[in-house]
């Protein structure tokens, strides 16, 4: 199936599937995180809901600036690791437990998002601009959209086997190590 694609097809694709493995990952048990009284912050279900509610509306907000942005001085393919990285920071430091690294952490995965979900997108779109793969662009478009797919399907039973297994106990706060 990647043969006949270019290049960067599996790099989109992979890209794509982990950052939306990541995100709904995140989004499926951050609510049961705030709300915890003992490996979370004990919010009431108002509280939580509210930045829940933030948190999303700025996500869905931030990738018309992180386009904005790549066009203007950035590029695409520096937008796109520039996001990745943020949000990987961002996802690996909302487990130390402090209230102040949870904002700086979530304000890292969105603005990261901004910087990522548009121009990886774009870039997808340039790879199959030329002339031999101009054909395939609709292909193309579909296999990184299964990747979204695989990405935001596959979460689910990673995060309900490692609460059922482990609980949130042993995982959050992570160590710092762990990240780095």
């Amino acid at each position: 199936m990647w043969k006949k694609h270019p290049k960067a097809l599996p790099f989109l694709f992979f890209s794509e599937m982990w950052e939306r493995f990541g995100y709904y990952l995140m989004i499926g048990i951050f609510t049961l995180y705030l709300k915890d009284s003992v490996a979370g912050f004990n919010m009431d279900e108002k509280d939580s809901a509210s930045l829940y509610g933030t948190f999303i509306a700025l996500v869905f907000f931030t990738p018309f600036l992180g386009g904005l942005i790549a066009d203007r001085y950035l590029g695409y393919r520096r937008s796109i690791i520039l996001g990745g990285l943020m949000m990987g920071v961002g996802y690996c430091t909302m487990g130390i437990h402090n209230e102040t690294m949870l904002y700086v952490s979530m304000a890292l995965v969105i603005v990261g998002n901004g910087f990522f979900k548009p121009n990886i997108s774009t870039l997808l779109g340039n790879v199959y601009s030329t002339p031999e793969h101009k054909h395939q662009k609709d292909e193309g478009y579909n296999i990184f959209y299964m990747g979204i797919n695989v990405g935001a399907f596959v979460c689910n039973f990673f995060g309900a086997a490692l609460y059922t297994m482990i609980g949130w106990g042993p995982l959050l706060p992570l160590p710092v190590w762990v990240c780095s």
